[in-house]
């Protein structure tokens, strides 16, 4: 499936979601789809005292100042979401260097376990968390989660 963003990786201690969602249905255009997924990961950050901030520029994703620690993706065919976002929590930053993360170059990629002192509970934790988070922005009191995406197809 092609979506929007570039190239990225997904791997271990990322915090991944991908929403499947009808905009029509909830009453949102792509921008603003995008812009409450970025303010998901800007919740999740704050969380653990982390002050991030959406793209500058037309960049989508989530930035600590130059450094990205949450990506952007997202597909939307006929209204409905698929694909979405991902949030470094310790992800073994290396991966990154093999890459052109989102198209910019010259990016520096950060995660959570680098931008704070707090400690960090576990991976599925933060994950329930963005989830939370994306709940709440999107005024959703019902969700269904999925861990295994092989149901759709």
């Amino acid at each position: 499936m092609r979506r929007g963003g570039d190239i990225t990786f997904h791997g271990p201690y990322q915090a991944i979601l991908h929403p499947i969602i009808s905009l029509r249905t909830m009453g949102l255009n792509a921008r603003c789809f995008v812009e409450k997924i970025e303010l998901t990961m800007i919740e999740l950050a704050a969380t653990y005292c982390v002050k991030a901030c959406p793209g500058q520029s037309g960049e989508t994703g989530v930035w600590i100042g130059e450094r990205k620690i949450g990506a952007i993706g997202v597909r939307i065919s006929s209204g409905i979401t698929s694909h979405g976002m991902a949030f470094n929590i310790d992800p073994d930053l290396s991966y990154f260097k093999h890459i052109v993360p989102c198209g910019i170059a010259d990016i520096e990629v950060t995660s959570l376990r680098r931008e704070t002192d707090s400690v960090l509970p576990e991976e599925e934790i933060i994950q329930e968390q963005l989830i939370s988070c994306f709940a709440r922005i999107f005024s959703y009191r019902d969700l269904i989660w999925k861990e295994d995406a092989s149901i759709f197809f």
